[in-house]
């Protein structure tokens, strides 16, 4: 967890060609031993695969902020699981089942909700859960509070990452099937341009 804005300061730099390292010509490729997508596609079980982003505008207070999110994780919390994409029973590989010993670890340690600088969720979701949190965020960027993007799809996607020399510090890292934290950045990038345009006028 991160909060103060330091992260998204440091992906504005790298998106402005700001690196500390230049660019060049490496002998070497990255070492990705332990990276991997063994998991099918994990379907929705309540109605759909929710990727959500919301950020704090930069005048915005942190206290004013996590009362948003309070209300909004209150939403996804009243489901079973609190909205986990994954379920509690046992997930499937694409090669094999596994256990539901290890599956139990699989699902604990997974990112489906993050918190650095803002909210990154990816959630199974009713659509009236989505619905509801849809319009509590667009009242609080109608008051200048936050921007937001979402999208909607049916199913999530988990990468895994064990290193090799410590199986067991295993992460696992979620995000939607159909475009997920890409298109919901889009939808607040576009978001934020539209409400530009509208002050110019």
């Amino acid at each position: 967890m991160f909060a103060g804005g330091g992260l998204k300061w440091a992906e504005q730099q790298v998106k402005n060609g700001r690196f500390l390292v230049k660019p060049g010509r490496y002998a070497m490729k990255p070492d990705l031993t332990g990276l991997s997508c063994d998991w099918a596609p994990f379907p929705s079980r309540r109605g759909e695969i929710l990727s959500l982003l919301v950020e704090p505008r930069d005048h915005t207070r942190l206290e004013v902020f996590a009362a948003l999110a309070r209300r909004v994780l209150a939403v996804f919390d009243a489901a079973p699981r609190r909205s986990h994409p994954l379920s509690g029973g046992t997930g499937i590989a694409r090669e094999k089942q596994v256990s539901a010993k290890r599956w139990s670890e699989v699902a604990s340690n997974s990112d489906f909700r993050k918190f650095d600088d803002g909210l990154r969720l990816t959630l199974d979701c009713a659509p009236d859960q989505i619905d509801s949190v849809e319009a509590m965020l667009a009242e609080a960027r109608a008051r200048g509070e936050i921007d937001f993007g979402l999208h909607r799809q049916s199913h999530a996607l988990m990468t895994c990452l064990v290193p090799s020399g410590r199986p067991d510090s295993h992460l696992h890292f979620l995000d939607g099937m159909g475009g997920g934290y890409a298109k919901a950045a889009e939808m607040m990038e576009e978001g934020a341009l539209a409400e530009v345009r509208q002050r110019a006028l």
